[in-house]
């Protein structure tokens, strides 16, 4: 879960002024500003590969690729939703280019990095069934409880629109593990 919930994901709070100082050459603002969001990064990279040793490998990919462009952070603007979303382009890629394999191969304990009980396994099947935009939506609602508002800066979209496919969504699961 988020570690502290009252603070908004979108709220940039000291990102822009550690974002510039990193910008201008400062390392320790730049680790400082990564390691800030490392957790929840790790969530999001989670619900997109479902796969532990996947998930690890795309949240060194996007803090890296982060590193790289951080001159594209929109001034001013809060890191997390960025990161969010060049985790979601990152792993959109490496699916369409095969190197991800996400969804391809079977729920395992191995690759979850926990037992699944024969309770969860259709509800996770359900997740994993569902496409990666979707996955990050739901676990983003769900598990890291965003605020509708937040969810929309962070796709990009209307309040409206995110409600409707968040219900959307969670209509067809409940749908598919009646099933």
């Amino acid at each position: 879960m988020n570690a502290n919930p009252n603070r908004s994901w979108t709220e940039p709070g000291r990102d822009p002024e550690l974002a510039l100082a990193a910008q201008r050459g400062d390392l320790g603002a730049l680790f400082t500003l990564l390691r800030k969001y490392r957790r929840e990064l790790w969530h999001v990279c989670f619900a997109l590969t479902l796969d532990r040793q996947r998930a690890e490998r795309l949240v060194h990919d996007t803090l890296l690729r982060a590193a790289k462009n951080l001159r594209s952070l929109p001034t001013g603007s809060s890191m997390l939703p960025w990161l969010v979303r060049l985790a979601a382009h990152l792993a959109t890629a490496a699916a369409r280019s095969g190197t991800a394999g996400a969804g391809a191969e079977p729920l395992s304990n191995e690759a979850l990095g926990t037992p699944i009980t024969e309770v969860e396994r259709p509800v996770l099947e359900a997740f994993a069934s569902l496409p990666e935009g979707e996955r990050l939506l739901l676990a983003l609602d769900t598990i890291e409880r965003i605020p509708y508002g937040d969810l929309a800066v962070i796709a990009k979209r209307e309040v409206a629109v995110i409600m409707n496919q968040v219900a959307l969504i969670r209509a067809r699961l409940a749908r598919e593990e009646a099933a």
